[in-house]
């Protein structure tokens, strides 16, 4: 019915945005595959098995693999590079635009810690302009201007930084 990103060593869980086909299919072939592989080679080994057994056995573990290579390969880099700054900031690896449940609250408190200033309403769009800003101030900025997914003109300005900085 969803789609969710679910932190295997926090057990964090977030809603995404939309129903991700990719991560649905995946998700089956993870548990059939090895299922199907195992069922092979017991079957091969009880001597039930023929050489289409065994290849069968052989693609079900290839392929699941498969399903973990294609999955890093395919993230797009800059896409990777944000999922980094929040894995580095916030201990998930998510990026802020792809999350359902609106992640800015977490990261205006996390650009508050350390300053008694409130802060203002837009201070990400500042930030992401200011060229003296700090390192982890710019890539906060970057990771809150990603919550505002209806604003496509930021969404690029975030892109381009991001790719700039490759």
């Amino acid at each position: 019915m969803a789609s969710y990103y679910v932190e295997s060593q926090s057990k964090a869980c977030y809603k995404l945005n939309g129903f991700n086909w990719r991560s649905v299919l995946f998700g089956y072939l993870r548990v059939w595959l090895p299922l199907i592989a195992a069922i092979a080679l017991l079957m091969t080994y009880a001597g039930d098995g023929s050489l289409l057994v065994g290849a069968v056995a052989a693609l079900s573990i290839a392929a699941f693999v498969s399903t973990y290579i294609y999955d890093k390969k395919s993230r797009e880099q800059d896409v990777a590079k944000l999922r980094e700054m929040m894995q580095r900031h916030f201990g998930v690896a998510i990026d802020p635009f792809a999350c359902l449940d609106n992640l800015q609250a977490e990261i205006d408190q996390k650009s508050q810690a350390g300053t008694t200033e409130s802060l203002e309403a837009n201070w990400y769009k500042s930030a992401i302009k200011d060229a003296f800003a700090s390192k982890q101030t710019q890539e906060l900025a970057l990771l809150r201007a990603r919550c505002d997914q209806q604003d496509q003109p930021l969404q690029q300005q975030v892109m381009d930084k991001i790719a700039r900085a490759a």
